[in-house]
């Protein structure tokens, strides 16, 4: 299926909420997994709840009050730029799509420099088929800190797949059955 089909396809979904399965998903570091992924979600809801989650963490040290800090500044910076430049409008380097009715469908952009189609959402479920090769992380502790409060937020669920023929086996949303687009 090309990326215009791909996309039709999409854009006849309700617009809001949706399950939709991305299997045999194969990452940078060859780890293949499942993924159930809630498509059509809102991204600047998921940085408020993200925010409220932040205010209700008490820090242990004074590094994770720093990171803390740092984390709520970063969302709230998102959310005021989201405030004054709506999602479907960034110039970023993607195009977005537009049904019909001209509508903006989340969850699906066009990466200019690649020409490559990109899903993202919020990761309900992932099922791991073969492990990955990942390199030793070297982190430094306040980066650690972030990423340890990071993960009790809805943000940190978030995930945005490339979809090109070897990378994904099969997508599925709403009892359609969507092959890979051919890039």
């Amino acid at each position: 299926m090309n990326q215009t089909k791909f996309v039709a396809e999409l854009s006849k979904l309700r617009p809001s909420a949706t399950f939709l399965s991305i299997l045999g998903y194969r990452n940078e570091y060859s780890e293949v997994a499942d993924y159930s992924l809630i498509f059509h979600m809102s991204y600047q809801n998921a940085l408020k709840r993200s925010l409220l989650a932040l205010e209700s963490i008490v820090p242990a040290s004074d590094l994770e009050s720093v990171a803390k800090q740092e984390l709520v500044a970063g969302f709230q910076k998102s959310l005021d730029k989201m405030a004054e430049i709506p999602l479907e409008e960034l110039e970023d380097g993607y195009t977005r799509f537009f049904d019909e009715d001209g509508k903006y469908i989340k969850g699906v952009k066009l990466h200019d420099a690649t020409n490559t189609l990109h899903l993202y959402g919020l990761v309900a479920h992932k099922r791991v088929l073969m492990p990955g090769d990942y390199p030793k992380s070297n982190k430094r502790p306040l980066t650690m800190a972030k990423d340890k409060l990071r993960k009790l937020c809805p943000v940190s669920k978030f995930r945005q797949f490339r979809i090109t023929p070897d990378q994904v086996n099969s997508i599925s949303v709403e009892n359609l059955s969507l092959l890979p687009p051919s890039v």
